[in-house]
């Protein structure tokens, strides 16, 4: 039987922590400037990152195979990622720009940054990116190609030692290369965040019963991280607090009752703001704007889940054996 959680909830409520972010960074809007101070979207990306260490694990230890477990990762993020890339090529075709082989090349690829914009769209806006927000998404699929090769290292070493090894690396890495931030923000610099979610994912019980004292290290963790600045604490202390959220509290349902829509609101939600922005509504009517970008994000993910996501998911699903969720070893 499935566990309840709040995996969903949080996720969305990350997402909309990412859409209002970026509302701040690229509407142009000077009343929504101050937005990325209360909404850290490097904060919520860290968060799905602490919550993909947990599911993924938990994908990898229920899957019967390599196979079984790539087709159900490519069935969770490539029906959306493609819908939002697709997305992005009607837009510029209705600008009427065709310059699009370098931008379709750089997603297909994952390799976002070689194609950020499209000559020719959104040149107007005050930020020109097609869709910013897929930068995360190569660090996921990495992720994804690293945990079945961590997971051998954990069956042949003591599990433990290479996870908690693989924490420290990181922020090793993420200090060394603080002062180039693009680099930092790589998979070696988020894979504590991760590695926190795998962690918790293996000592589920343990967590379970100790989880208000470990809730309250991680708080003093994040005072600590905030108060110095040193990242050395963020990653354990956001990481564990997100997911005390999803498997600590009371079971939240909210929106997510009828589905998961954060992922669609992830990768849809920047050029539906900038779509909003080249309309001038920022610049003439900002909180209507705002009212628009909303509403049109949650169309477009619910149109995403329903026609897209389920449908890829329930496909990858039906032909395999499924186990109780969690599959957690006990300790």
């Amino acid at each position: 039987m499935k566990r309840e959680n709040n995996f969903d909830i949080m996720r969305l409520l990350l997402a909309a922590v990412v859409i209002f972010f970026h509302v701040g960074y690229i509407s142009g809007a000077p009343i929504f400037a101050p937005l990325p101070r209360y909404f850290s979207g490097h904060l919520a990306v860290e968060g799905f990152f602490a919550i993909s260490g947990f599911l993924i694990f938990a994908s990898w230890e229920r899957s019967s195979s390599l196979r079984d477990y790539w087709i159900k990762r490519a069935a969770r993020i490539l029906p959306g990622y493609w819908l939002a890339t697709a997305f992005c090529l009607a837009i510029a075709f209705f600008s009427g720009s065709f310059h699009v082989g370098r931008f379709l090349f750089a997603n297909l690829t994952f390799l976002n940054f070689l194609g950020g914009s499209i000559p020719g769209v959104f040149a107007n806006n005050p930020e020109h990116g097609i869709n910013g927000a897929l930068w995360t998404i190569k660090i996921e699929v990495m992720f994804y190609i690293a945990v079945p090769i961590i997971v051998w290292l954990c069956r042949r070493l003591h599990r433990d030692a290479v996870l908690w090894t693989l924490f420290v690396l990181s922020i090793v890495y993420r200090v060394l290369m603080a002062d180039h931030n693009s680099l930092a923000l790589q998979l070696p610099g988020q894979l504590s965040f991760f590695m926190i979610g795998a962690l918790i994912h293996y000592h589920l019980r343990w967590f379970e019963a100790n989880g208000k004292w470990i809730s309250a290290v991680a708080a003093l963790l994040y005072i600590a991280h905030v108060a110095t600045g040193w990242f050395v604490f963020r990653p354990a202390g956001v990481a564990t607090l997100t997911l005390s959220a999803c498997l600590l509290l009371p079971t939240v349902k909210g929106p997510t009752r009828w589905g998961d829509f954060s992922y669609g609101t992830y990768v849809l939600h920047w050029p539906i703001i900038q779509l909003v922005v080249a309309a001038g509504l920022y610049r003439a009517h900002p909180w209507l704007a705002l009212a628009l970008t909303l509403a049109a994000i949650a169309i477009g993910a619910a149109l995403s889940w329903f026609f897209v996501e389920k449908p890829s998911l329930a496909l990858a699903h039906s032909r395999r054996i499924k186990t109780p969720y969690p599959a957690v070893t006990p300790s």
